[in-house]
């Protein structure tokens, strides 16, 4: 999901296809693919690096027709290179799909279809009730660059206070521009992509004021011990004392493998333990830290290893 967001706050919703292959976790992009989050533009880069040195800058060419693979380059350390598709045109993120799967996911579809109400910035999913109150849900990206203009959609739209906005957005600074006061929900923070659809965990804490509203869209797990919650996209995620245990191995582990039989051995926890079983409460926690082999491994997600910890 963290790969999705940040590329909902692309102006152009573009990738490059280096981006991608030089990332160092392309598989996380081809299952973005996979699931239809992400698919290939029809515009082709300008230059790529070559897919055989990694080092020469490139600029693809197709090939003739009926050829094996569509693209080629020449490279003046490689000579001529065929390129799939994939690394020769752009990456692309549609976030009208996204506010469709969103509304779906909210039990909307048959009642509200969407509408995009300001141009690739916000979109009306439509609304509900929760606990007696309706509640106006949508979908928004990019919402600084436009800010007057979605402040005055959303008032057209919702009644005061009744608005609730789920975004990529970075919130703090939304801050500083008058969408101020808005009810904004981290899309990281709640959304799970399974198989080309969203599902929404922990929505209602937003409204019965179990959720802090967050201000940053820090994703970490610098609080994991001094008040024993996962940051993801500024919000923090309370732990199970069994959820704590587990990430707290993974963590004096320093990014290294850690096997099911020594986690049990923590937990106090039978060795065959059922690791759906654990993660089923805290998916989106799970899903953001942690990385397994299927074969009883486990490990923290490189990107989160916590070298200091927060206050």
């Amino acid at each position: 999901m963290a790969a999705l967001c940040a590329l909902l706050e692309q102006p152009t919703h573009q990738l490059l296809p280096d981006s991608v292959w030089a990332s160092g976790q392309p598989s996380i992009y081809q299952h973005l693919r996979s699931n239809e989050a992400l698919s290939l533009s029809g515009d082709v880069a300008e230059c790529v690096l070559c897919p055989d040195c990694l080092s020469v800058s490139v600029r693809p060419v197709p090939t003739h027709a009926g050829a094996e693979l569509p693209y080629q380059c020449y490279c003046g350390e490689c000579g001529w290179v065929d390129l799939p598709k994939e690394r020769a045109r752009l990456w692309q993120v549609n976030p009208s799909k996204v506010a469709i799967w969103l509304n779906a996911a909210l039990g909307l579809k048959i009642r509200h279809p969407v509408s995009e109400v300001v141009r690739g910035r916000l979109w009306h999913l439509g609304a509900r009730e929760h606990k007696r109150k309706r509640h106006n849900f949508f979908f928004g990206c990019l919402l600084s660059g436009d800010a007057n203009a979605i402040q005055g959609e959303i008032d057209r739209l919702a009644s005061p206070g009744t608005e609730a906005v789920i975004t990529t957005s970075d919130l703090l600074a939304l801050q500083s521009t008058n969408l101020k006061g808005r009810l904004f929900i981290p899309l990281q923070a709640i959304a799970q992509l399974r198989k080309g659809n969203f599902a929404i965990e922990g929505l209602d804490a937003y409204f019965d004021g179990l959720a802090r509203t967050a201000v940053t869209d820090e994703t970490s797990l610098r609080l994991l011990d001094s008040k024993r919650v996962a940051l993801i996209a500024g919000t923090e995620i309370s732990l199970s004392p069994q959820v704590y245990g587990f990430l707290k191995v993974l963590d004096e582990a320093d990014g290294d493998e850690v096997h099911k039989r020594k986690i049990a051995a923590a937990l106090g926890i039978a060795e065959n333990f059922r690791y759906a079983d654990i993660k089923k409460h805290h998916r989106t926690v799970f899903d953001t830290f942690v990385q397994s082999d299927q074969q009883g491994n486990y490990w923290l997600h490189p990107d989160f290893l916590v070298l200091e910890r927060g206050y």
